[in-house]
């Protein structure tokens, strides 16, 4: 399972919401259970984007200095 499949399973929690598929009962326990999913999601894509960020810096050094020494060649 991995965050697609996540998303995907909130999405079709959303759905099964508004056709009604729970009852009065039942919609607190699964609205609760979609916001922590939702958080979830929300906070791996958050650490997913500071990764990305983290290592397009690292990258773009590590081209600077292989064409700094290929120009002190």
């Amino acid at each position: 399972m991995n965050l697609s499949d996540l998303s995907t399973l909130l999405a079709a929690i959303d759905i099964a919401v508004k056709r009604g598929a729970f009852s009065v009962l039942e919609i607190g326990a699964v609205g609760e259970t979609a916001t922590k999913l939702n958080n979830f999601l929300l906070e791996a894509k958050k650490q997913q984007e500071e990764a990305a960020a983290a290592q397009a810096p690292a990258e773009g050094e590590a081209s600077a200095e292989a064409t700094a020494e290929t120009a002190a060649e």
